[in-house]
Parts: C-alpha cells; sequence; structure tokens
C-alpha cells in the first residue's frame, strides 16, 4: 500500500518536469504515489506528464485551469491517498533514497513531520540550506525551536495527511510564502517534527536562464503577502507563549528570534534586490522596518547590524536617485559578446549587494540585444563610445571601478563580500576580480562533487 502522495504542479514546465519525474522513478522504494497538477499550461508539458502516467500505474495527472501554484497544490491535495504528503515544485529532485530515508524516520519516530536537507544549486548559486541542515540533525525537534520559523522550503518536508483534514489546513491564495505559513500552522499544532539527513531536496535556481521567478520578485503584491504571512505568523508566535507561560510582554527569547529573523528576510527578499523595486514597494518595506524597529531589542539590532555591515543599516534608501547617487562599484560594461549580455546582467543585478552603478556606450545600450527589463535602472549611466573609459572614470561617483570584459555570469556573492572586504579604491578591481574567480571555482569544484565548507 502506498504510504506517500508527491505532490507536483506544473505550469510551463517542459524544460524541467522530466528530470522531475526522473528522480521519482529511479527511487529506491515503490510504495509512494505521484500527483503531478497541470495548472494550464500551453507548452509540451502535458505530453511529458502522460508518458510517465502511462508508463507506470501510480504516477497520475490532473489539468486545471491557470490559477496559480497554490490552486494547483490545493487540488493534488484533494486527490491525494496516502498518509503523507511531499510537495514538490517543477525542476526539484529527490535524490535516489530520499522516499525511502523518510519512511525509516516514519516508521522509528512515528513522526508527523519529516524534514530532511536542501542543496540549492544554479548558475550563480550553489549552497546547502543552513536551517534545513541544523534541524536535519535534530532526531526530534522541538516545535518552539526558532529554526522552524527560519525554514521556508516546503519540498524537504514530508507531512501527515492527518494536519490537513483535522484542521481544514490548505494553501490561501497569495502572491508568494504560502509555503512558509501552511508549515508554520502544522508547527503550532503540536506536530511531532524529526529531522532526517538522508533526506535530500535538490533545487534548480533558474535565475540566469529564466530570470526571477514571481515569488522571487520583490513586487508590491510580494511584499503584501509577506507582510500577511508574517502578521499570522507573529500572532501565532504570542499564542503558543501565551498558552505555555500564561503571559506574554514580547521579550521572550523566541519572539525576539522572530523579529531579527523577520528584519534578515525583508533584507534578503527586497532590499538586497533594491533596483527592482518600484518606489510603492520601498516605501511599503520601509513600513515594515519601522514596525518591528519598535518592537525588536536593542541588542538584537545592533547584532543585525554587524551582520549586514555592507548595506549602511540602520540608514534605508527609500528614493533610488539617492541610492544611486551614492554607489559603492562603477561596472564599466565593456563586453563584446551580445549573447552575454542578457546572462551577465541578471547575475549582476540578483548580486546580494545592491549599491554599484553601471557605466555603458550609447551603442551597447541601444543594441537590440541589451535586455530591456534593465533599460529603466535607475543606476545606470550611458556615455558616447568615443572616449568611453576616460569618461566613465571621470564621471564615475566611486573611485572603486571595475571593467567588465568577461560576460560570465558571476556567482552572487561576488559585490558583497567586495564590499566587504573594504578594498581601497587602486586594489578594488584585483579584489573584484579574485573574488570572481574564485567562487566561480567554487561552484565548478561543488558541481564535480567535492564537498566544500
Amino acid at each position: 500500500m502506498n504510504r506517500l502522495s508527491v505532490i507536483i504542479p506544473v505550469y510551463n514546465g517542459e524544460k524541467y518536469i522530466e528530470k522531475t519525474l526522473e528522480s521519482m522513478v529511479t527511487q529506491t522504494v515503490e510504495n509512494f504515489e505521484v500527483i503531478i497538477v497541470d495548472d494550464g499550461s500551453t507548452d509540451g508539458t502535458a505530453e511529458i506528464c502522460r508518458k510517465y502516467c502511462d508508463e507506470y500505474n501510480d504516477f497520475n495527472y490532473i489539468y486545471q485551469e491557470h490559477k496559480g501554484v497554490y490552486a494547483a497544490r490545493n487540488a493534488g491535495i484533494e486527490k491525494a491517498k496516502c498518509e503523507y504528503f511531499l510537495f514538490l515544485d517543477c525542476g526539484d529532485l529527490l535524490t535516489d533514497e530520499s522516499i525511502e530515508a523518510i519512511f525509516k524516520c516514519s516508521d522509528e519516530n512515528d513522526a508527523d513531520v519529516v524534514t530532511g536537507r536542501c542543496w540549492r544549486n544554479g548558475d550563480i548559486e550553489y549552497e546547502y540550506d543552513k536551517p534545513l541542515d541544523i534541524i536535519a540533525t535534530m532526531p526530534v525537534v522541538e516545535n518552539m525551536e526558532t529554526w522552524l520559523f527560519k525554514n521556508r522550503e516546503l519540498g524537504a518536508k514530508a507531512i501527515r495527511k492527518k494536519y490537513f483534514e483535522l484542521y481544514d489546513i490548505r494553501f490561501l491564495d497569495l502572491s508568494a510564502y504560502g509555503e512558509w505559513l501552511l508549515f508554520m500552522q502544522i508547527v503550532m499544532k503540536d506536530a511531532k517534527i524529526c529531522g532526517c539527513p538522508e533526506f535530500i531536496l535538490e533545487k534548480t535556481v533558474k535565475h540566469i536562464e529564466d530570470g526571477f521567478s514571481q515569488f522571487e520578485m520583490p513586487t508590491y503584491e510580494n511584499i503584501k503577502s509577506a507582510e500577511y504571512v508574517i502578521s499570522e505568523l507573529y500572532s501565532m508566535a504570542k499564542e503558543a507563549i501565551i498558552d505555555r507561560t500564561g503571559t506574554f510582554d514580547g521579550d521572550e527569547a523566541y519572539i525576539q528570534e522572530f523579529i531579527h529573523y523577520i528584519y534578515q528576510f525583508y533584507l534578503d527578499n527586497f532590499y538586497r534586490k533594491y533596483w527592482y523595486m518600484d518606489e510603492k514597494s520601498i516605501l511599503l518595506m520601509k513600513d515594515e522596518f519601522e514596525k518591528y524597529a519598535q518592537l525588536i531589542r536593542p541588542e538584537k539590532f545592533k547584532k543585525l547590524q554587524e551582520n549586514n555591515a555592507d548595506i549602511r543599516l540602520p540608514y534605508i534608501y527609500v528614493n533610488k536617485k539617492d541610492a544611486a547617487a551614492e554607489p559603492e562599484f562603477a561596472i564599466f560594461f565593456d563586453l563584446t559578446k551580445e549573447e552575454e549580455y542578457r546572462p551577465f546582467l541578471r547575475s549582476l543585478y540578483a548580486q546580494t549587494y545592491p549599491f554599484f552603478e553601471v557605466m555603458i556606450t550609447e551603442s551597447r545600450f541601444n543594441s537590440p540585444a541589451f535586455p530591456d527589463e534593465f533599460r529603466k535602472m535607475e543606476n545606470i549611466t550611458v556615455l558616447p563610445d568615443k572616449g568611453f573609459h576616460t569618461n566613465a572614470r571621470k564621471q564615475a561617483k566611486t573611485g572603486k571601478c571595475f571593467e567588465v570584459r568577461n560576460g560570465e555570469p558571476i556567482d552572487i556573492r561576488v559585490l558583497r563580500e567586495t564590499a566587504l572586504s573594504k578594498a581601497p579604491a587602486f586594489t578594488a578591481q584585483y579584489v573584484f576580480t579574485q573574488k570572481r574567480k574564485t567562487l566561480g571555482i567554487r561552484k565548478t569544484l561543488k558541481d564535480k562533487g567535492l564537498n566544500l565548507n
């Protein structure tokens, strides 16, 4: 009898869905079902999915009109029959022994939630998810463990079906962060949570080829979703503390760690993607910072400043002209291969350090190869082709200038690590080049299977 329902929503995923389904075929056990929910795809997704469903009896295909990933997951929940649910995204893989490890952990611990590890990899990002790694090493996880609310990756968790039935838990119709809310709803129902390091999700990060997904973009709608989800999580945490202690004063270690994490969440997911935000989004983000500034302890905020020494906290830029006027670095865009324009620029604007300016020639900026998504970036300066380098150095708002002729995408940490190095202007080009090279080598070695800390 099948024990696990693997629910996979997909929308126009013909490039990635086959490897996800193939990772189901190669599992070392067979007593699980796969439910594919096609959310109105218009490409070749349906053909690929039906091929697997025809070949494997426990693969099931559902088609619905395009309603979004959360509606697709809810449709999968209604169809699922097994004791545990596991939610994968199109492009996700499980290592071959993962489902077997989930069953072993469940049997040994009578777990309601089995949580594993997550390896995130892509063109410019490659790392194990630290919060998941920490939880995965804990045989039994206390429900008020602070690392739990830092676990926002749902694909590395197998959850008992009864929690969806008893409490009628479903994904809400949000623009983003619905997974985070759903998981914490289950955590706060006193589910027994067990770590399982042999259960490994491999998650493809597709920034360069596909750009940010709608869930990763720092849009106004996503900030509103984050605001709602965080407010709900805060309320749940407050209720849990009152249930356990009979009182709440906001100074509890758990709630202070939560507020500290919320600050970091907004910094990482919005402020560090500053150039993609519009003015309305920036002001809403600022309001969120100010709200939690009234609640956080001074020593917690000091730690936040220390951990984000590169981005000038507590000052927050709310005007893009101000941010563009005070860059730390100037990038001289000197690429000759037009096919490199898009991937390089996407990797540049995906950097976890946003305070840079781009100097570019008129011919490159006006080329059809220059991506439209970057034409309105406030930190780009267009200069005549003639005398470009001389004029760029004169007009650059910083003395730390980097000439970029190699269009290979750069690791998302390069600018931040260069900023934290505090290199003087005359060595900045060298430090930037070395960081770019070193992080590129680390990615190559990790891709070859060498375990690097």
